[in-house]
């Protein structure tokens, strides 16, 4: 994936766009191939063919859903642009976006990785998205904040309320690869039969 804020993902698909540009006689039939190709890889986020499925805490997070499309955000931020005459480029702004695409490790810079429990995603949206502000929120909202163990919980200051877990805490995480970046031949084959019609 190439963009200004990114490292490519693969180059697989920047090289296969070069060598369609090398077909191309005008701008508007490459221009045409990079959006084409941004549409493709736009549908394997969608379609989600082979994507290892959401993990039991993610779900209580989010709640059911599919990989990669929470909010769409990653989705819609694969765009395609025409650089000069002999190149078009298909990426995406997202920082995450090889993360998702590649998997790997994240691992804690300080302590802890803070992943949210069922119900933080409510809190998130009423006290702001980052665990500090969640913490913060709730305890100028009359609850106590507290760790027990990898966890941390809150309940409000009376004695008979009841504990909730906000966060478990844990040194590293790990992304399962969600192979969306990519163009398979068939879909070259597609991209070349919609800017060459009649050949």
């Amino acid at each position: 994936m190439e963009s200004q804020e990114t490292k490519p993902v693969s180059n697989q698909v920047a090289d296969e766009l070069d060598e369609l540009a090398k077909k191309l006689s005008d701008t508007a039939r490459l221009e045409k191939a990079g959006i084409t190709a941004a549409e493709i890889l736009r549908f394997h986020i969608y379609d989600g063919k082979g994507f290892t499925p959401l993990s039991k805490a993610t779900e209580e997070y989010r709640g059911a859903g599919r990989p990669l499309q929470d909010t769409g955000s990653l989705r819609d931020s694969i765009t395609s642009e025409l650089k000069d005459k002999n190149t078009v480029i298909a990426g995406t702004t997202k920082i995450q976006a090889p993360l998702m695409n590649d998997g790997g490790t994240i691992t804690a810079r300080k302590n802890w990785l803070f992943i949210p429990a069922k119900g933080t995603r409510q809190l998130e949206r009423r006290y702001g998205p980052k665990p500090k502000d969640v913490l913060d929120g709730l305890r100028n909202g009359g609850y106590r904040v507290f760790r027990i163990g990898r966890t941390v919980c809150y309940r409000k200051k009376d004695k008979d309320s009841d504990t909730r877990v906000a966060y478990y805490l844990r040194k590293t995480v790990t992304i399962p690869a969600r192979k969306f970046w990519y163009l398979s031949d068939d879909e070259m084959r597609q991209i070349e039969r919609e800017i060459f019609p009649d050949a």
